[in-house]
């Protein structure tokens, strides 16, 4: 098989939570013309799913699977506690109902993410701008750990909080414990660590016990020490903007976002609904030249790439791959078989002609709906990209000509 093109061998790992693959689809009744609240929800269709679980509870208020799949979408929604009050009436009606269930868990998750000793944060009261060291194939930024020790970290929406390599973290003198094995590119499983980390700062921008992975990212760039990794989980602390246009990382307070909106809307921004699956998972809808609109998710840290399709997806956009030209990538568990391709893609008023993609025969779902892939650096390489973890949007604005 092939090797990784240079420039591209960085970075196929996709870290998938397992929690996201424990969430089931509920059976709950509709009896209705058309597609059931679940089946819209297995389709993607999460808004259209809400409206039709409402439905079923305003005539069954205590249907306990309407009551954990409303609960489901509310905190996909950014709704926390709408959510988990939705799942504590299913459970009461149904204890060991399993959608219901785990929303909790991920409230809870998330939650602490925000208080407690965890994630405490001192940054300048406007928005604070970090420069990209580089911008291709990856965004990277200098982390200082510490007093003094400073480390390449490249940035990536698909990763959770932060990770740092395991060289690091020992030479840190990190205490780390065992979290479990993680699924990577490729349905390659590999073991995940966990410690954190007492003092990092971007820029201006320091944050203490700041909760992190531990995984290898000795390979991701050719030629750099990348040694860590800023992700989603880190980011939705902040109205954060991957400037591409800038070369820069900005990280304003996620007080700014009433006022950002307001400004994006007057500006004509491309602005998207965006919902936020699992612990770190930001998800929109977006199409494969003229297929269907289905969901995506925004994962940015595919070097050399814009987009990861499924087969389904490459079928209904009419896209063309060549089974014999596999490709071998490393991904965080090891090697991953992959296909190259071409397409068109559309993001809302966002069009970009010809991104390349890639294939992953082996890669499994890991979401409870369908995912037609997910958008990467090369889609939104000309754009300035925010995410609102507030009024839950993603915000593009095209670079100036």
């Amino acid at each position: 098989m092939k090797s990784w093109p240079q420039g591209r061998q960085g970075r196929v790992r996709k870290v998938l939570a397992v929690a996201v693959s424990a969430l089931a689809i509920a059976g709950a009744a509709s009896g209705q013309a058309g597609p059931s609240a679940d089946e819209l929800f297995a389709d993607g269709r999460f808004a259209d799913a809400g409206a039709a679980y409402e439905k079923v509870l305003a005539s069954a208020p205590g249907d306990p699977a309407a009551l954990a799949g409303l609960a489901r979408i509310r905190l996909y929604e950014g709704k926390d506690a709408e959510a988990q009050e939705l799942a504590q009436r299913a459970l009461a009606a149904a204890p060991q109902d399993p959608v219901a269930g785990q929303v909790l868990r991920l409230v809870q998750v998330r939650r602490a993410a925000f208080g407690g000793a965890a994630f405490r944060i001192q940054a300048p009261p406007g928005e604070a701008a970090i420069a990209f060291v580089a911008t291709d194939p990856l965004p990277l930024v200098e982390v200082t750990l510490g007093a003094s020790r400073t480390a390449l970290f490249l940035i990536d929406t698909g990763a959770p909080d932060i990770v740092v390599s395991p060289d690091l973290a020992q030479e840190l003198g990190l205490p780390l414990s065992d979290a479990g094995q993680g699924v990577f590119a490729g349905g390659r499983r590999a073991t995940v660590q966990r410690t954190t980390i007492p003092e990092l700062s971007l820029g201006p921008v320091t944050v203490w016990n700041a909760p992190a992975g531990v995984l290898p990212t000795g390979q991701m760039i050719p030629g750099r020490k990348i040694e860590g990794i800023i992700g989603t989980g880190f980011l939705r602390h902040f109205l954060a903007t991957l400037d591409y246009c800038g070369g820069r990382l900005l990280l304003a307070p996620r007080g700014a976002s009433a006022a950002f909106e307001v400004q994006a809307r007057m500006a004509d921004a491309n602005i998207m609904p965006m919902w936020f699956v699992g612990d770190h998972f930001p998800v929109v809808r977006a199409r494969l030249n003229q297929g269907r609109e289905s969901l995506f998710l925004v994962d940015t840290g595919l070097a050399g790439g814009g987009l990861v399709a499924t087969r389904p997806a490459l079928d209904e956009a009419g896209v063309k791959i060549d089974e014999a030209d596999v490709r071998t990538g490393m991904g965080g568990g090891g090697a991953a078989r992959f296909i190259p391709f071409r397409a068109d893609a559309t993001m809302g008023a966002l069009t970009v002609r010809g991104v390349a993609g890639v294939y992953m025969p082996d890669q499994p779902s890991i979401f409870p709906f369908r995912s037609a892939g997910a958008l990467s650096h090369a889609f939104f390489r000309h754009s300035r990209l925010t995410f609102d973890f507030v009024a839950m949007k993603l915000v593009t604005r095209a670079c100036p000509a």
